[in-house]
């Protein structure tokens, strides 16, 4: 027998030993959901759970939803969905204190379980914790902080977890959902839904709608649990451990589409009244900001491991080649068929629009309809040059 097979057994001898000794009839299981935050990385709120018990002074709070920033590469494996994810244990005092700073509320459910299920989680999230088992590969919308909650619950409690009637959920797909959480943050909503191809635009079910925290409190909340042969609530008390803080600063949640229909129009009318040529320098700059912004979908749909990523549209009119026609333009040399092709995609995506099968941001509207004016623009020029070459000289 390997070492690494005793250390295994004499680990589970010790947890075995730890569980018995640390939970009793006083020993509490409660969700704990934090509320969303100002940055980005915690707008969309969190989930942890507390396991306490005041006569032997266990209080853990278990967390799915840590990442060191140690890790070798880690901007790398970041981008590239390969950054692993672990199980942070810490006391509550310590995990609340991080909210209680960042002004965000915290919610607390305590679960109505047997001495024995809450026996199960114990021993389940201490050996989860372990150096051997901690680390996960995270997934936003599969494999989080919420979701991995929810499965050691349905593990634990088996059938005797019973979810409130799913018939009167209402549908939503991914994207749908996490949109409700951008509203304050138009430039993140807009990058978001630039990285974020088709498979967002599935509709989540009523188990995988739980991989957002409030979501999961909502559900469980309203869950019962079977105890001989009696459906109970599954949450026994609920109340707020910590208030938002009315002074947070909120971030601008000005409309950013007005910008984009601005540039629409200066490109249409530059485009009717003003040579090209006079613009030149514009129209480098916008399209090399396209076709880089073409490059980032491109990586981030073949270059990672990003299931979200996959078969994005947008690389339909944010396509990597507007670089080759800011290159043409620098070259002097703009060509007639280049700017024919990529406006007739631009325009035919505006008009085949409510059948793609991808919801696009509003923003990308008025830039698909932008950049078809600035490539009918120079097609146009080279059209003109081109019926008076051919024109019978006199």
């Amino acid at each position: 027998m390997g070492i690494r097979r005793w250390l295994t057994i004499l680990f589970l001898l010790l947890l075995n030993n730890l569980t018995a000794q640390n939970i009793g009839e006083k020993t509490s299981v409660s969700l704990i959901t934090c509320g969303s935050g100002n940055e980005l990385y915690s707008t969309f709120g969190h989930s942890a759970l507390h396991i306490y018990d005041p006569t032997t002074g266990l209080d853990r709070v278990y967390n799915y939803g840590t990442f060191d920033f140690d890790t070798p590469n880690f901007y790398v494996k970041f981008c590239r969905g390969q950054l692993n994810y672990f199980l942070n244990v810490t006391d509550f005092n310590r995990f609340v204190g991080t909210y209680q700073y960042e002004g965000r509320w915290v919610y607390r459910q305590e679960l109505n379980l047997t001495t024995n299920q809450k026996a199960e989680i114990f021993a389940f999230l201490e050996n989860n914790a372990s150096p051997q088992n901690k680390f996960y590969k995270y997934d936003f919308f599969y494999d989080n902080c919420s979701t991995r909650l929810r499965d050691v619950m349905e593990r634990l409690l088996g059938e005797s977890l019973v979810y409130p009637d799913v018939s009167t959920d209402t549908t939503a797909t991914f994207r749908q959902m996490i949109d409700l959480y951008l509203i304050d943050l138009p430039w993140s909503d807009l990058g978001i839904d630039l990285a974020l191809g088709m498979p967002c635009d599935e509709e989540a079910d009523f188990r995988e709608k739980m991989f957002l925290p409030d979501y999961l409190m909502a559900n469980l909340g309203k869950a019962k649990v079977l105890r001989d042969g009696e459906l109970m609530p599954l949450v026994k008390k609920e109340g707020l451990v910590l208030a938002e803080n009315p002074n947070l600063t909120k971030s601008d949640a000005s409309s950013i589409l007005w910008i984009f229909w601005v540039l629409m129009i200066f490109c249409f009318i530059t485009g009717i009244f003003i040579h090209p040529k006079k613009l030149k320098w514009f129209d480098i700059f916008f399209f090399i900001l396209i076709g880089i912004l073409g490059i980032v979908i491109a990586l981030l749909w073949f270059a990672t491991e990003h299931s979200a990523t996959k078969w994005n549209l947008n690389l339909l009119w944010a396509a990597p080649s507007w670089i080759w026609g800011a290159i043409l333009l620098v070259r002097n040399k703009p060509s007639s068929k280049f700017f024919k092709v990529h406006a007739i995609i631009t325009f035919t995506i505006v008009v085949f629009w409510i059948v793609i099968p991808q919801s696009f941001h509003q923003a990308v509207i008025p830039i698909v309809l932008a950049l078809a004016a600035r490539s009918w623009s120079w097609q146009k020029r080279r059209f003109i040059i081109k019926k008076a070459a051919d024109a019978p000289q006199v």
